[in-house]
């Protein structure tokens, strides 16, 4: 039931600030009446002076009531409020979850003089993004999803009705040389008042503690509580290792194979700044682990993975990264129970990384043990609740294990993550890429292979996409044509892992055939 609409407009006048306006401006009128009173016949002033005076103050009483309510100051100056009445908590959208509290983190705004900062401001927020994954009962927007709308411009109440959160953190950046000007605000979706803000003058060297104070309020402004880093994840790095770091991470977010080599690159020299930088060999020996799973599988990036990943070991023990990057690499050599003892070492450091959950899950995928598989990327899904991957692999694990009923349940669940993604960003390749898969299952074909047409012309030199195209042809009963995207993935783009040539169910239909058996020799054990 609603609440009493002049209780709810009495809310209303107090969360603007308006009362407390309105008092203030009473108190100093009455004071400026008084010392009128007391000085204007003193300096000689005529009479009517006094009563201009009072005539302005009254006046100004009910402008500055309207100014309070349309107005409010935040670190950045004094900007719009938002206009009309707020919503009640059964007003929300009916798809958003009021069970507990959700965020989703956007990018910085970049305010350098250059604006050659966005690196930076991504990275930021990243890094608050993934201080709040720690805390158990927030639901935090993948970065992937939340990173689509950037800051500049952005409707909060859109962002929360696509992403389904409670609020917004949004903010700016102004780099200059060792200096830097962060300001952060959390605003509510529902409605677009700020819950809380501030603004950070301090060097580069600062920025892990500013991060963690950000993380902190947030938490406070939230009610909820921050998991402490630990002392590894504190240890000084430096800021210029650091800047390099997080350029890395950005052409690592782009997920395909020439801005894999690109990040690469910024983390070995970061690492030739600190060499001691645990992080950045963890940043390394995924790029070897990513293009190796998924572009080409050959020994030196398997050697690479295992050497980079064992440093990030040794530097940052306590690191769910470096566990991860370990357990990526072992799965490569084959040496499964060593992998399953890294993978589960980063969960036991951090329940809720998605990295984690998810190559531990491949990784069982390549060991052939589909039901644990199964179960590891069903958590995967849980741990981040908008990603379509986990969810769509499952599909065909299900397939595999025979069973029908849920193979279409998570299909179509499947689908609507990726509908959701590319609704965000339409050149999402990879949703476009598996998401033909799920259409397939469901009997959608004519949309099915437009989706995989598209992402086959976006990314042709793409390994993996040829890769699942050819599963794709296979499932549609297209053999011929199966067969060629599966020789492209070797002869003209790179290679792809010979173990999902064994035991991926989807090419069932094209292993009897003679060409399968000769692509099979063409790829590396």
């Amino acid at each position: 039931m609603n609440e009493n609409p002049i209780k709810r407009f009495l809310q209303q006048l107090k969360d603007r600030k308006v009362i407390r306006v309105g008092i203030a401006y009473i108190v100093v009128g009455w004071i400026m009446m008084q010392v009128g009173e007391v000085t204007f016949e003193a300096l000689g002033l005529p009479l009517w002076t006094l009563t201009l005076l009072i005539a302005i103050v009254l006046l100004g009483f009910p402008i500055a009531l309207v100014l309070a309510w349309a107005f409010e100051v935040t670190p950045e100056g004094i900007r719009k409020d938002s206009a009309g009445l707020k919503p009640d908590a059964d007003e929300d959208p009916p798809e958003l979850d009021q069970s507990a509290p959700s965020i989703a983190v956007l990018p910085f705004n970049d305010l350098s003089e250059h604006g050659d900062q966005v690196y930076f401001c991504e990275g930021i927020a990243e890094e608050i993004l993934n201080s709040l994954c720690k805390v158990a009962n927030l639901r935090v927007a993948s970065r992937v999803t939340a990173f689509r709308f950037g800051s500049k411009g952005s409707d909060v109440r859109e962002i929360g009705r696509k992403l389904k959160v409670q609020t917004v953190l949004e903010g700016s950046v102004r780099k200059s040389g060792d200096r830097l000007r962060i300001t952060a605000q959390l605003v509510k979706t529902g409605d677009g008042y700020h819950l809380w803000s501030q603004q950070y003058d301090r060097r580069l060297e600062d920025i892990f503690e500013i991060q963690e104070e950000i993380a902190d309020s947030i938490a406070n402004a939230l009610s909820v509580t921050l998991k402490r880093k630990t002392p590894s994840e504190q240890q000084p790095v430096d800021p210029r290792a650091y800047d390099l770091f997080l350029r890395g991470l950005s052409y690592f977010a782009r997920q395909n194979l020439q801005d894999t080599v690109y990040a690469r690159q910024m983390f070995l020299r970061a690492l030739e700044v600190d060499p001691q930088f645990g992080r950045a060999w963890a940043g390394l020996a995924y790029t070897y682990g990513f293009e190796h799973l998924y572009f080409n599988a050959t020994d030196v990036n398997r050697e690479e993975a295992l050497r980079t990943s064992n440093r990030a070991l040794e530097l940052a023990p306590d690191l769910a990264e470096s566990h991860v990057s370990a357990g990526f690499a072992q799965c490569m050599v084959q040496d499964y129970a060593k992998a399953e003892a890294e993978f589960e070492k980063a969960i036991e450091l951090d329940p809720e990384s998605f990295d984690a959950w998810y190559f531990f899950g491949r990784t069982k995928v390549h060991e052939g043990d589909l039901e644990r598989a199964l179960k590891l990327l069903q958590r995967a899904a849980q741990v981040r609740p908008d990603d379509y991957q986990s969810v769509l692999l499952q599909a065909q694990l299900y397939h595999s294990l025979g069973d029908n009923k849920h193979e279409l349940e998570v299909a179509r669940k499947g689908i609507e993550r990726a509908r959701a993604v590319l609704e965000l960003n339409p050149d999402d390749n990879r949703a476009s890429n598996l998401g033909a898969f799920a259409l397939l299952r469901l009997g959608e074909r004519e949309e099915a292979e437009r989706w995989m047409r598209a992402s086959l012309q976006r990314a042709p030199m793409d390994s993996i996409v040829n890769y699942n195209a050819a599963c794709f042809y296979a499932l549609a009963g297209e053999v011929e044509r199966s067969l060629d995207c599966l020789e492209n993935c070797y002869l003209k783009v790179g290679s792809v892992n010979r173990e999902w040539l064994l035991h991926d169910s989807d090419l069932d239909s094209v292993r009897e055939h003679p060409r399968f058996a000769k692509i099979l020799v063409a790829f590396p054990d």
